[in-house]
């Protein structure tokens, strides 16, 4: 089956459940989907000594593309067969530093599904719920 005779939710829902391969950037930044709802997405992300910055902590970039990750994820959970979208703009905030080696989650929820527009959510956490980086994102939807 090729990736247009999925809806949304079911793509994801493959994915997760190992029927389909995660996306190739998983493997460059180590996320690997656990959860999918409509309008919401669960990844586990770990992030390792490969992804430090020279001042020895975690790179903003590692937020910012599980951040982007878990928006486009929330959006993707309400696309309907053959629709794609794209993020038009993302908003980050990092919150406090992460750490090589520690488990934490990245959780993107959906706030408003437009005609051509998404708007969306994502934040990371710790086993704690302590929030280490928020971000928004606005996704356009692209019909063929």
């Amino acid at each position: 089956m090729s990736k247009d005779e999925y809806t949304g939710i079911e793509y994801l829902n493959a994915i997760k459940n190992n029927e389909l391969p995660h996306a190739p950037m998983a493997s460059t930044i180590p996320m690997r989907l656990i959860e999918v709802y409509e309008g919401s997405v669960v990844y586990e992300v770990s992030p390792n000594d490969h992804h430090l910055n020279l001042q020895g902590g975690i790179h903003g970039g590692f937020c910012a593309t599980i951040l982007d990750s878990i928006t486009g994820g929330a959006a993707h959970t309400i696309m309907d067969k053959g629709v794609q979208f794209a993020t038009t703009d993302l908003n980050i905030k990092m919150i406090r530093p992460m750490q090589s080696g520690k488990k934490y989650r990245g959780i993107g929820q959906l706030i408003n599904a437009g005609r051509t527009l998404v708007v969306t959510e994502g934040k990371i956490v710790d086993e704690n719920h302590k929030i280490y980086a928020y971000g928004t994102a606005t996704l356009m939807i692209i019909r063929h």
